[in-house]
């Protein structure tokens, strides 16, 4: 089972079983630490696109605690987040004009595929658009 995919740099890079069962068994050993390294991770390397979702905890001694990760493109939002402090939950909200149409919940693998195409074509756009600037 080798399907192929989008690493973060834009590069096609295939998605192995292994790989993917790397994945899934990482963000499942501890959901919460996953979740707040991962949304770092994103919300760095798509400022404009990505909202991290935080919540204050404590009466005395304030913490704030990452609940949560949205990369939202034109026309679909990508959701992580934590779900009763346990599970991680990915969805896929399609909308159009702003208006929100659906949301579905997805498996890890299909929403990580999704979130990488998306990356994928932002980055070829920015660097067709980079390679005309060059010529001129």
């Amino acid at each position: 089972m080798s399907e192929s995919t989008h690493d973060l740099n834009g590069g096609s890079a295939p998605l192995s079983f292994d790989l993917a069962a790397a994945w899934l068994r990482h963000a499942e050993g501890d959901r919460a630490s996953f979740l707040s390294r991962f949304a770092l991770i994103v919300a760095e390397a798509l400022p404009n696109h990505a909202q991290v979702h935080r919540v204050r905890r404590g009466l005395f001694r304030k913490t704030e605690e990452i609940v949560g990760v949205s990369v939202s493109f034109d026309n679909e939002t990508y959701a992580m987040r934590l779900k009763d402090g346990q599970h991680l939950a990915t969805e896929v909200e399609k909308k159009v004009k702003g208006v929100v149409l659906s949301t579905r919940e997805v498996d890890p693998h299909t929403w990580m595929a999704g979130l990488m195409t998306h990356v994928h074509e932002r980055t070829e756009k920015a660097r067709a658009m980079a390679e005309l600037l060059a010529r001129l």
